[in-house]
């Protein structure tokens, strides 16, 4: 499972998530479904742009966490997808 860590990064920079989408020349629904925890698929260029943004790199955005078989291999934590 990949958590995302955007709305931690975001709140760091005091930015909204029209602001990045606007910043990154994103969709505003990519970020709003990493923000939610229901990305399925995200374009690599996007990832890059918010990345750029941020200031940061691909591996402090998205995490990959092992999933929990005592829930049926659900992560406990929320905030991935």
């Amino acid at each position: 499972m990949i958590r995302s860590h955007l709305t931690e990064l975001m709140l760091r920079h005091k930015l909204r998530p029209t602001e990045l989408a606007r910043l990154a020349h994103v969709n505003r629904s990519t970020v709003a479904a990493l923000t939610r925890a229901r990305a399925t698929r995200v374009d690599l260029t996007a990832l890059e742009r918010i990345c750029t943004v941020l200031g940061c790199g691909l591996g402090d955005l998205l995490e990959i966490v092992p999933e929990d078989p005592a829930q049926g291999g659900q992560a406990k934590s929320t905030g991935a997808f």
